[in-house]
């Protein structure tokens, strides 16, 4: 699968751009699956957040962050040379129902530049906790405020800071994916329908350039060469 010129066109334009039908719902709801019983194994979770590192997360799920749905899109976007960081699982239900706050993921990874894929495990709606975005703010670095709270996102963008920007609110359907720039400026909506929204985002950067960033320790090249060395 590949973007069409247009979509590639409005990725650089906003930031962000949607793949439809990117994975099929039977796939979504067996990853969905999976992640919930990995979740279950572990710890009690109460954050509704789990990162699985390139080298740990599940065969099945690793297999399906390097396939031909995602490669092709992500080679559109980065280039050539492509390889995979982490994935975050994302649970919301009625016991977390937070709203994540305006911000830019670059704020807790710096370094080079980073591509993430939103994919929805679940139908994504305002009533659930749906993404938002601000088009065209991947262009700049906002100033950070820190907000010490249990629900993490530490790092944020206040309201005032974007009284002058637009906002755009991104619902998507059970496969959709939202391909996102790391400056892109975004939050999501509170869950407050009282039922499951699962999501996995899933993140990427190009193997050529060569990144100042310690969070990742063994990457897994997707496409091309690494400079990182990833395996």
């Amino acid at each position: 699968m590949a973007l069409s010129s247009e979509q590639v066109e409005a990725y650089r334009r906003d930031g962000f751009v949607v793949a439809k039908e990117l994975y099929a719902p039977d796939t979504m709801l067996r990853w969905k699956q999976i992640m919930s019983e990995l979740i279950a194994a572990e710890p009690k979770n109460t954050s509704g957040v789990r990162v699985w590192m390139a080298d740990t997360i599940h065969p099945v799920l690793r297999e399906g962050m390097k396939d031909d749905r995602v490669t092709p899109i992500l080679r559109q976007i980065i280039g050539p040379d492509v390889e995979f960081l982490s994935a975050k699982a994302v649970f919301k239900n009625a016991a977390t129902a937070f709203a994540s706050p305006w911000h830019q993921d670059w704020f807790y990874w710096e370094g080079a530049t980073k591509i993430s894929v939103w994919i929805a495990l679940d139908d994504a709606t305002v009533a659930n906790g749906c993404l938002k975005f601000v088009p065209g703010s991947h262009k700049k670095v906002f100033a950070k405020r820190t907000v010490r709270e249990s629900v993490g996102f530490d790092h944020r963008i206040t309201d005032d800071d974007l009284s002058d920007w637009p906002q755009v609110t991104v619902e998507a359907r059970r496969g959709d994916a939202v391909f996102f720039h790391d400056l892109a400026v975004h939050s999501s909506h509170p869950n407050t329908a009282g039922t499951d929204r699962w999501s996995l985002i899933s993140t990427y950067r190009d193997a050529g350039t060569r990144d100042g960033s310690k969070v990742w320790k063994k990457p897994l090249l997707v496409a091309g060469q690494s400079v990182n060395g990833a395996a």
